[in-house]
């Protein structure tokens, strides 16, 4: 393996380790030796690439971004590819240790930095392309701004993975999802298009065991 490849893996390694434990435990409890432990690296080398657990953090909050969600389905309609979206946030979040702890530092970040919105800037962004598109194509209301759907949008599925995390770890959270795309779909979506739309998510994204 070259040395740049095993630089990766080693920074993959404490990212993984770390996002372990701070999904288990959150920012301030999680101890840096902890994390060096669980990572299975030698203290040197986890140095090498952070110099505190500050730095770690971030880098498990930046992974939201480095490892591109890709959704699953393969829709014909830009307002669906929108709900799937979300679905596929949701199935991250119960599946992936890593993405998962990225968002509880998200949302934990004023315990251990100023409050960032870079994160948030990002999805909004994303999340405003995609409503673009879907109002381009004649789904999404025309007197409607994307940026403030998206806004929404962004802002109620923290909300909703927040309430289904406290409430049940997530076991619910892809029910609860559907039914808040039930309930917002004929607010922001025309009437042909909110009839066609799956708030469950297309069936190609083989989430139907869990919602």
């Amino acid at each position: 393996m070259a040395q740049q490849e095993r630089g990766i893996e080693t920074r993959r390694k404490v990212l993984i380790g770390a996002a372990e434990v701070f999904d288990e435990r959150g920012y301030a409890a999680a101890s840096i030796n902890e994390i060096h432990e669980r990572s299975g690296i030698t203290k040197g080398a986890m140095y090498f690439h952070f110099k505190s657990k500050e730095e770690i953090a971030k880098g498990v909050i930046a992974a939201q971004t480095e490892v591109p969600v890709q959704v699953r389905s393969h829709s014909e309609s830009p307002l669906q590819e929108v709900v799937d979206h979300t679905h596929e946030l949701a199935h991250r979040l119960i599946t992936d240790v890593l993405f998962r702890a990225s968002i509880r530092l998200t949302v934990e970040q004023g315990t251990f930095q100023v409050n960032d919105s870079g994160m948030y800037d990002w999805w909004l962004q994303v999340f405003g392309r995609e409503l673009a598109r879907a109002q381009d194509a004649g789904e999404l209301r025309k007197e409607l701004a994307p940026e403030e759907v998206a806004a929404s949008v962004v802002a109620s599925f923290t909300g909703i993975q927040m309430l289904s995390h406290v409430t049940c770890g997530r076991r619910d959270l892809h029910q609860r999802l559907a039914l808040w795309w039930q309930q917002i779909l004929p607010g922001i979506a025309t009437p042909q298009a909110a009839a066609k739309a799956l708030p469950a998510g297309s069936p190609e994204l083989g989430l139907s065991d869990t919602v």
